[in-house]
């Protein structure tokens, strides 16, 4: 395993699973091809920095998450019962220790933008009544691989510190602005997440502080550790 990941839990906040579903085409609209050469497709469509987003490759990324739930359940001894949807967070990450990591800005048919990785650390968080379950592992997104599995949980009522801090790699020549939660349990374990690691671009301007998946992150972990202090 990977040392370093050991002890951090790091997030990014663009993704939430959806279940697969098929999709009706427009009218005049041509199918998409299906991928055959995963590798080929990849290292294609990130050949530029920035570029229309394609069904296809969404429809790969939910694939991988899907997988990395399947794998959490697993090691956390779980199932959908034990909690509501699951957040699926990805921050960039080398999948082998020195490979290069290539970003894509993915511009959506509703004008918004995805940042998007080759490689990443991806994070499951499932909220459950009484425990917050987390798993990490990282993806290869050019080939599928999933490896380094790490599986977690803590119960609200153990919680007595919450931080929440906004950073920026270089405060003179800002390359990357992110955004941490450190959550302090009562046994002094310290438990960091990173919910941001945004490469800074001229096209992509979050419109508020947060994103929308940031800010239920901290709202759904905040009131049910707030609540567990009234019980």
């Amino acid at each position: 395993m990977k040392e370093k990941k050991e002890k951090e839990v790091r997030i990014k906040t663009e993704k939430i699973v959806k279940q697969p579903k098929i999709k009706a085409e427009k009218p005049g609209k041509k199918p998409e091809k299906l991928v055959k050469n995963r590798a080929k497709f990849t290292s294609k469509y990130f050949k530029k920095f920035s570029g229309r987003s394609k069904d296809n490759y969404e429809e790969m990324l939910q694939s991988d998450y899907q997988r990395a739930i399947e794998r959490a359940h697993q090691l956390s001894s779980i199932d959908q019962n034990d909690y509501a949807t699951p957040i699926i967070i990805t921050v960039p990450d080398s999948f082998h220790q020195g490979d290069k990591v290539t970003y894509r800005l993915d511009k959506k048919s509703d004008g918004t933008n995805t940042l998007l990785y080759d490689q990443a650390l991806i994070t499951a968080l499932f909220f459950g009544s009484d425990s917050l379950y987390y798993y990490q592992a990282n993806i290869d997104h050019r080939n599928g691989h999933i490896a380094f599995d790490i599986a977690g949980e803590f119960n609200y009522f153990d919680v007595v510190h919450m931080e929440t801090g906004l950073k920026y790699d270089n405060p003179a020549h800002p390359k990357y602005i992110m955004l941490d939660i450190e959550v302090g349990l009562v046994d002094g374990t310290m438990i960091p997440f990173h919910l941001r690691n945004h490469r800074i671009h001229d096209d992509y301007d979050l419109p508020s502080l947060l994103t929308e998946t940031e800010q239920k992150i901290l709202d759904i972990l905040k009131s049910k550790v707030r609540e567990s202090r009234q019980v």
